[in-house]
């Protein structure tokens, strides 16, 4: 979980219930990305308040992953928490590799201009490379 979007709720939540229906094991991987060390997006800081924006919404949704976490973990479910650093592609498949991961429960982020410059085509990528089976996780429709 990386964004805190509705989606990324909802992947947390499905690999909880399936974790939970095939007795088998959680692993939940955040990967902590600053897109303002990425070559180029230097000029993004001159924003203004964009960078510390950045940085408050990074530690709102770590907080609320956390809280998603502990809550799950009180009522006895196992779930082993990995947090990297850097770029989201590369580390997704080091996390894949280093675990055997065998399924990957992801949200399916509408990735608009800005999201896409500021993050790159991580998802586009992820679904190229991925070494396992995955399981995109849509919101609601809307035209």
């Amino acid at each position: 979980m990386s964004r805190s979007t509705e989606e990324c709720k909802k992947a947390f939540h499905y690999g909880v219930s399936l974790a939970r229906a095939y007795g088998a094991e959680l692993s939940i991987l955040h990967i902590e990305y600053d897109p303002f060390d990425k070559v180029g997006l230097h000029y993004l800081a001159s924003l203004g308040s964009f960078q510390e924006e950045y940085r408050v919404h990074e530690k709102e949704v770590r907080e609320e992953l956390d809280a998603m976490i502990r809550e799950e973990k009180a009522v006895g479910m196992a779930i082993k928490e990995m947090v990297e650093q850097g770029e989201p592609v590369e580390q997704t498949m080091e996390a894949v590799k280093k675990s055997g991961t065998d399924l990957i429960i992801m949200a399916a982020h509408e990735e608009g201009r800005i999201e896409r410059m500021i993050y790159g085509r991580s998802t586009h990528e992820i679904l190229r490379r991925l070494p396992c089976s995955l399981m995109l996780v849509k919101g609601e429709f809307s035209p």
